[in-house]
């Protein structure tokens, strides 16, 4: 499913957003479960912004099949093959965010950090995601990201060690908030449609930023590992594509460890 360029695309960028992957059959079961998710669990009252759910695959059915037979999970091994991908943790992740929050974020941060008590970052593969809405125009919720900032934390990781962001200078995998601070360049919303998937590298710099377009932005994220991701996770922090094999060899670059 995925060609040459794409392959290419999330190399360079750390992302790719690929069209038309989710059938509207299942985008509607999808809409379904995800508004008995926010009855049962309503947001705070009067609360603008983001709010975000971590539920076990179990309680989400639909977007747990959705990941296996809609197209995404192998989608994403396309990424990774020969190795084989899936869940990393126990929950998939349902991101909304309500009208009223005018936001342009500043920097960004990568996941798994911040967890009291935790002595290495809860590190994964790839991040995909399934869309539920319009998110074609900037303002809409939409996921802000900071294209090639994976390459840029490889860099950091090969530089200052693999746990630099585990400490509180960087509020929990906050590169931008050391001092010196890493050059990540300008960020840009991500736009795509209904129904298209992003897949997005661990190590991409990315956060949320404002809805002043709809009432009630929804998508569906999934955190995936490779096999054995746990044992190499401090080796694909220093090497960003380590994992990626068929993305590596689209750009013919070498791996750092023979």
């Amino acid at each position: 499913m995925l060609n040459n360029e794409q392959l290419q695309e999330f190399g360079r960028d750390g992302y790719l957003v690929v069209p038309a992957v989710v059938g509207e059959d299942v985008l509607v079961d999808l809409d379904t479960e995800v508004d008995e998710l926010i009855s049962r669990k309503p947001p705070p009252a009067g609360k603008v912004g983001f709010h975000h759910y971590f539920e076990h695959p179990t309680d989400l059915p639909v977007a747990d099949r959705a990941f296996r037979h809609a197209g995404v999970q192998p989608l994403a091994e396309e990424l990774v093959a020969p190795l084989s991908i899936d869940l990393a943790f126990d929950h998939i992740q349902v991101a909304t965010s309500i009208y009223g929050w005018d936001h342009e974020p500043g920097g960004g941060h990568i996941d798994g950090y911040g967890t009291p008590g935790q002595s290495e970052p809860h590190t994964f593969t790839t991040l995909a995601a399934i869309y539920l809405g319009d998110e074609t125009e900037p303002n809409r919720g939409n996921l802000w990201v900071w294209p090639g900032s994976h390459l840029v934390h490889e860099r950091l990781f090969q530089e200052r060690g693999a746990d630099i962001l585990m400490g509180d200078e960087s509020e929990g995998g906050h590169a931008c908030l050391l001092d010196p601070a890493p050059d990540f360049g300008p960020g840009k919303p991500v736009l795509a449609r209904r129904g298209d998937v992003l897949l997005a590298h661990h190590l991409l710099a990315h956060n949320q930023s404002g809805n002043m377009w709809n009432p009630l932005r929804s998508i569906i994220y999934y955190r995936l590992a490779a096999t054995g991701h746990r044992e190499r996770w401090a080796d694909t922090q220093t090497d960003a594509l380590l994992e990626y094999a068929p993305v590596r060899a689209s750009l013919q670059v070498a791996p750092i460890r023979s």
